[in-house]
């Protein structure tokens, strides 16, 4: 079964420095919706959510329940040091 880790999009926001308005608008929702994907408790459209990430950052959050990564699918959607980062790190659900 295909979910996404909650941490992660957290992670990943704040990695980039982004405010969870600022996060809405670049995936083109509103805070309150984008809020509901961070915290998972989303009952909107996940797909046009993953579409969102995939395009706007390279990140593919599609992925097993079990895999603990950050896939990325192009790395140069962000900044070298936040994809070293995010790349290297080993997320743990809450």
């Amino acid at each position: 079964m295909l979910l996404y880790n909650k941490r992660a999009i957290k992670i990943i926001r704040k990695s980039l420095k982004l405010t969870q308005q600022e996060m809405g608008n670049l995936l083109g929702v509103s805070r309150a919706c984008f809020v509901t994907y961070e915290n998972g408790r989303s009952k909107g459209k996940r797909n046009f959510f993953f579409e969102r990430m995939l395009t706007e950052f390279g990140i593919d959050l599609r992925q097993p329940e079990d895999l603990r990564r950050i896939v990325f699918t192009d790395t140069s959607k962000i900044a070298q040091p936040v994809y070293q980062y995010l790349s290297e790190l080993e997320i743990e659900e809450e």
